[in-house]
């Protein structure tokens, strides 16, 4: 069995030299050797908003409030917005939805004492989307843990040293009362290699990768399910919005190696949503896409 390294947590946290050149032993390998300042900043939830709004790419959602001790105005508020640490993701974010009409993709079923099927908590009249309550003290006592609790996994150095950290509380995006799915693009020193889009993150997830024209990507041994995805996306955004993910993607991501630039699409328009430097704590992807990722970062790192 391989050594797990320091601050790793999984079992695949660990070198195998065997698999040098794919894209999770390159993730870990910046773990271990990459301390450039970039990668704190870009992790940081609300320091990178400054970054993405000095590139005037793309819109950024409303900050309505940022507090370093997690207290919250709770009646200045807007019906529905989100709740989250700057350093965290997960079980610390929170959905409010408290809008005339739930979301129309999130079940609310009520399962007091079952395991939670997803980190996210949607709370509608102090309820989660499984029926747990979550007044505000709860909600603020959570945050406030939070904010005191060590990264869990310190392998990932720019997001395990974020300081100082925070509860910012934004804008809900929302397309047609729905949550927004997720499209993320991975770039290569500034330069996209292929688009990310995830469905279903609330409910029943699906997972595909594409290429910069929009086909799917055949992947024989995927993560996730590729259920719900199209066999292309051409017919969701068009070329002509390809092109755009792909054109705010690259500046947003120009000052470094390697990033994953997630965004949303909600009433005709993209939002940066995070960066993302550490893309599932290292997981082995699919051997198409260890191949193809690793390829490109070494390939436009020469």
């Amino acid at each position: 069995m391989r050594q797990i390294l320091p601050g790793g947590t999984q079992p695949w946290h660990a070198f195998d030299e065997s698999k040098a050149g794919h894209y999770s032993q390159l993730l870990l390998k910046r773990c271990v050797e990459d301390r450039n300042p970039m990668l704190r900043l870009m992790e940081d939830k609300y320091r990178s908003r400054e970054l993405v709004k000095s590139k005037e790419v793309c819109n950024l959602t409303e900050l309505y409030q940022w507090s370093e001790d997690a207290s919250i105005d709770w009646n200045s508020l807007p019906d529905r917005c989100v709740i989250k640490a700057n350093h965290w993701s997960g079980d610390a974010l929170f959905i409010m939805d408290n809008g005339p009409e739930p979301l129309a993709n999130i079940p609310r079923k009520f399962r007091l004492f079952s395991r939670r099927e997803s980190g996210y908590r949607v709370i509608r009249n102090w309820r989660d989307q499984y029926g747990r309550l979550w007044p505000r003290w709860r909600i603020q006592r959570a945050l406030k843990k939070c904010l005191k609790k060590e990264y869990p996994t310190q392998l990932e150095w720019g997001a395990a040293n974020i300081h100082p950290r925070g509860v910012m509380v934004e804008e809900l995006l929302t397309d047609n009362n729905n949550l927004p799915n997720d499209w993320k693009v991975h770039v290569f020193n500034g330069k996209a290699g292929f688009i990310q889009y995830d469905t279903g993150r609330m409910t029943d997830h699906s997972q595909s990768i594409y290429t910069l024209e929009g086909q799917r990507i055949h992947q024989t041994n995927g993560l996730w399910s590729e259920k719900h995805t199209p066999d292309e996306i051409v017919s969701i955004l068009g070329q002509d919005g390809i092109r755009e993910l792909i054109d705010i993607a690259e500046r947003l991501a120009e000052d470094i190696d390697y990033t994953r630039v997630d965004l949303f699409h909600a009433d005709g328009k993209w939002f940066f949503g995070e960066f993302t430097n550490y893309h599932n704590s290292c997981h082995p992807q699919s051997l198409e896409w260890e191949e193809l990722a690793g390829s490109l970062w070494l390939n436009d790192s020469l």
